[in-house]
């Protein structure tokens, strides 16, 4: 530090008030979700805790940086949260590279530093029209076969039909599907989904998916609607833990029409949350 500090001329008081310990309180404020405000703090927790679970760190640093800057400033942190939450999450969701990550958020770490224009169309927090495009295409695809984002996709639309009220500090959290991956011969799935195409078009999509706090149960999987409601979807209290999973509860079929409806309103609140129109 001495020599860092003998070299660029700051005094070792001005680094230690300005830069160090601003930066140290940013970074644990980060980490730890535990922003204090007399306003929209509960926001700014929120925002981090869905950064947290991003399946990288690269976000950290230019949080960070935004933080020791701005930390008095809870209007701007909100605004700038919202949006490199969708950062984030729209790399997962593409499988951005690491050399692809850090390269675009070494981009925004200059922009801050500069005090640029971060919601410019042209920033490199805001995601680019090809971005928007492809992230919108793997959404609509076969979700459940991406391991990887599908809970994270999930469990950000289930928030967004909860309205923000939902928590999700259940130790185990299962992607289930509706309309099982191999239904019995001699089920009403076959006769909602008489064709092989029709199974293989809506299996593994948002629409069929839904959210249980609890282990999978293979035996289970395959029962018909009536008795998987009942047996498998309801919860021992017999509520669902999951806006997402309690729509299902209240349709009598799910018929793929039924699946169409949900996978179309479903793109629809993710769109919105992550302004991808």
């Amino acid at each position: 530090f001495r020599r860092v500090l003998f070299r660029s001329g700051i005094k070792s008081t001005a680094f230690i008030d300005d830069v160090l310990l601003p930066v140290g309180d940013a970074y644990r404020v980060v980490k730890t979700a535990s922003y204090q405000s007399n306003s929209r703090a509960d926001e700014v927790n929120e925002l981090l805790r869905w950064l947290d679970r991003i399946d990288n760190i690269d976000w950290i640093p230019p949080a960070v940086a935004y933080f020791s800057r701005f930390y008095n400033d809870p209007e701007s942190l909100v605004r700038f949260l919202k949006d490199l939450e969708r950062l984030a999450a729209g790399q997962m969701i593409l499988r951005s590279n690491v050399n692809e990550r850090i390269n675009r958020y070494a981009q925004l770490l200059s922009a801050i530093e500069k005090k640029e224009n971060l919601y410019a169309d042209d920033s490199a927090l805001q995601l680019n029209p090809t971005e928007k495009k492809d992230i919108l295409s793997t959404l609509d695809g076969n979700l459940y076969l991406e391991k990887k984002t599908r809970l994270l996709v999930l469990l950000r639309l289930d928030s967004e039909l909860a309205k923000g009220q939902a928590t999700y500090n259940y130790p185990t959290i299962t992607v289930e599907h509706v309309l099982p991956q191999t239904p019995e011969p001699d089920s009403t799935w076959m006769k909602w989904f008489p064709t092989e195409q029709s199974r293989e078009t809506w299996t593994h999509r948002i629409g069929n998916l839904l959210l249980l706090a609890r282990p999978k149960n293979s035996q289970a999987q395959s029962f018909d609607f009536d008795v998987k409601k009942q047996k498998y979807f309801t919860s021992v209290k017999g509520v669902s833990n999951f806006a997402l999973t309690t729509q299902v509860l209240a349709q009598t079929e799910s018929t793929p029409n039924v699946v169409e409806k949900r996978q179309r309103e479903a793109l629809s609140h993710l769109t919105q949350v992550w302004r991808l129109s």
